[in-house]
């Protein structure tokens, strides 16, 4: 599965679950810069997910068949947005990146809770439809 295939996963998820779209499948509009107060061209992700009368907020990367050094700096990325964007993060990658990612699953739930603390960390199985919360 290729990361143009996960970002069309990714689009679908969130708005089956009520959310605007922003991101790199809005034409013209690319990926989504994270907040941070400090870089203007700083960090940038793949798709937001928004609610208008809910204060609520996902962040989601998405990766293709790449080695672990890649979605571990994906997953990285995506805590950074919940860090300082708020809300939820998710990386989404394909089953056989899942289940790499889910090998790792005790590491990745304690970087999110050492560095977040503010939402909810999770991996999104885009073949499978499957979702874990860290």
């Amino acid at each position: 599965m290729t990361e143009d295939e996960v970002n069309f996963y990714c689009k679908e998820w969130l708005v089956k679950r009520g959310y605007h779209y922003k991101g790199i499948l809005n034409k013209g509009y690319g990926q989504v810069h994270v907040p941070d107060g400090v870089n203007e061209k700083g960090v940038l992700l793949d798709h937001q997910g928004f609610k208008d009368k809910i204060p609520d907020l996902v962040w989601i990367e998405a990766k293709g068949e790449v080695v672990l050094s890649e979605l571990l700096e994906g997953f990285i990325r995506t805590v950074y947005a919940v860090y300082h964007g708020g809300g939820n993060g998710y990386l989404a990658v394909p089953h056989a990146e899942y289940e790499k990612m889910l090998e790792q699953k005790e590491f990745l739930k304690a970087v999110a809770e050492a560095v977040n603390g503010k939402g909810l960390m999770g991996l999104l199985d885009a073949e499978k439809g499957q979702e874990v919360v860290l």
